[in-house]
C-alpha cells in the first residue's frame, strides 16, 4: 500500500470521522481506523460497533491497500506536520512510514481482518432533505437526551417522517424538546418511525454544521440501521431498540398563563442569579410573576441571588421552580429575540386574582417568539423549593 495526500486534505477528512472512535474501546481494533484505497482516492473510516461513518479524499495512489491505524496518533501526526504533501508507504512486520518533507514517522499498523464491516445502504433508497434544516432540528433537541438512563430507548432522539413532515422529539424524564418541520419532500414509501442514538446525531450535526442552504443530506433506513450521507460523508447507526415514551402526553395542550420574555435578559438573568442556586437540588431557581415584572431567585447556605426583568404581565402573582441549566439549554439554541414562556398555574378552591398563586406539579412550556419557521416546544417539569 503506497500513496500521496494533501496534508490538509488529510486533517479535514481525519476530523470528520475521529470523533466516532471510542477513547477507552472495549475491543482495541476500535481505536484504529481504516485506511483504504480506491481508484484515484483515499477512504477513512472508524467505528465504534453503534455507529460507523466514512469519508473520501483526493489522493495520489501508486501502490493499493488496506490497513488500520491508531485514530488518535495518526491525527495528532497529521495535524503537525507541514503544508506539504504527505507520503504513506506500508513496509514490512506491519509498519507504515509516513514522510512530509524532512519529517518521517514509523508507526505500528494493522490489518482490517478485525475491524467491524459497515453496514450496506442504496442511496437511492433515501429521502433528500436541507442540510441547514437538519441541523437546527438536531440542535434543537440533542441536549435533552438523557445521559445517564438505563432505558435504553431514551439514549436517542425519536424521527418521524409522516406526510411530508419531519419530527425530532428527545427527552430524559425531566424535560422534553419537541421539533417539528413540514417540507415540500420527496414522500417515503412508508411512515418512517425510529430511534436515533445520542452520538449518532452529534456527528450529524457536524456532519451538517458548515454546508449551505442548498446543501442536501440523504437519509433512509437500512434493516435496522439508519443512514445520513452529506456530501463525501456516509453515516450509519443501529437504530435503538424500545419503547419511546408517549411524549403527546406530556406536552401541554393549552395554557391559562403566558408571558414573553426578551432572551438575551432571560438568559443573563438566569446565568447570574443561578451562581448561588444549589448544585445538589439540580441549580433550581425560584421565577416569579408579578405586575410588569418577572423575579428571579436563589438561595443556598452561601447566600441568595436576585433580580427582575420587566415584561408585559398585569394578572396575579405566580411562582415557579425550574432548574436553571435546563432553562440555558433552551435559551442557548432557541435562536429568537424573545421567548414565550407558558404556564399552568395549580389552584385549590377558588382565589381571588390578587392572591399568589403556585404553578404546582404542572410542567411550564417555552416556545421562540415570533415562531418561525420550525414548530418548537420545550417542557420542563418544575421542582419544588
Amino acid at each position: 500500500m503506497q500513496f500521496v495526500v494533501k496534508k490538509s486534505h488529510l486533517v479535514r477528512e481525519l476530523q470528520a470521522v475521529t470523533g466516532v472512535v471510542e477513547k477507552r474501546a472495549t475491543l482495541p481494533i476500535l481505536s484504529n481506523l481504516l485506511l483504504e484505497t480506491e481508484d484515484s482516492s483515499l477512504q477513512i473510516g472508524a467505528s465504534d460497533l453503534e455507529v460507523t461513518i466514512r469519508t473520501r479524499t483526493e489522493a495520489e495512489i501508486q501502490k493499493h491497500g488496506t490497513v488500520t491505524l491508531p485514530a488518535a496518533k495518526l491525527h495528532e501526526i497529521a495535524r503537525s506536520l507541514p503544508d506539504a504533501d504527505v507520503q504513506f508507504k506500508l513496509l514490512d512486520r506491519n509498519q507504515m512510514e509516513i514522510r512530509c518533507g524532512r519529517t518521517r514517522y514509523r508507526i505500528a499498523c494493522q490489518t482490517d481482518e478485525d475491524f467491524p464491516k459497515f453496514p450496506e445502504i442504496d442511496e437511492k433508497a433515501g429521502i433528500e432533505l436541507p442540510a441547514s434544516i437538519l441541523n437546527q432540528m438536531i440542535e434543537r433537541v440533542t441536549f435533552a437526551i438523557t445521559t445517564d438512563d438505563p432505558r435504553y430507548s431514551l439514549t436517542g432522539a425519536l424521527l418521524l417522517l409522516k406526510d411530508k413532515t419531519l419530527t425530532l422529539v428527545a427527552t430524559d424524564g425531566h424535560r422534553l424538546s419537541f421539533v417539528r418541520k413540514t417540507m415540500d419532500i420527496q414522500a417515503a414509501k412508508e411512515d418512517m418511525k425510529l430511534i436515533v442514538p445520542r452520538k449518532a446525531l452529534g456527528e450529524i450535526s457536524k456532519m451538517t454544521a458548515d454546508k449551505g442552504k442548498d446543501a442536501p443530506v440523504i437519509f433512509g433506513q437500512a434493516e435496522n440501521h439508519v443512514f445520513f450521507v452529506v456530501g463525501k460523508q456516509r453515516l450509519t447507526a443501529n437504530i435503538l431498540e424500545g419503547d419511546f415514551p408517549r411524549y403527546e402526553n406530556v406536552m401541554p395542550k393549552s395554557c391559562d398563563t403566558a408571558v414573553t420574555i426578551p432572551t438575551d435578559e432571560l438568559t443573563n438573568a438566569v446565568r447570574r442569579v443561578s451562581l448561588l442556586a444549589n448544585d445538589r437540588f439540580g441549580k433550581a431557581i425560584r421565577l416569579s410573576l408579578s405586575d410588569g415584572k418577572l423575579e428571579l431567585f436563589s438561595k443556598t447556605e452561601m447566600g441568595e441571588a436576585e433580580e427582575s426583568v420587566e415584561i408585559d404581565y398585569d394578572g396575579p402573582e405566580m411562582s415557579i421552580g425550574f432548574n436553571a441549566r435546563y432553562l440555558l439549554d433552551f435559551l442557548g439554541v432557541v435562536g429568537s429575540p424573545s421567548v414565550r414562556l407558558e404556564l399552568n398555574p395549580h389552584r385549590e378552591g377558588e382565589k381571588d386574582s390578587d392572591q399568589k398563586v403556585e404553578a404546582g406539579d404542572k410542567p411550564g412550556q417555552l416556545r421562540p417568539e415570533p415562531a418561525g419557521d420550525l414548530t418548537y416546544r420545550y417542557v420542563v417539569m418544575p421542582m419544588h423549593l
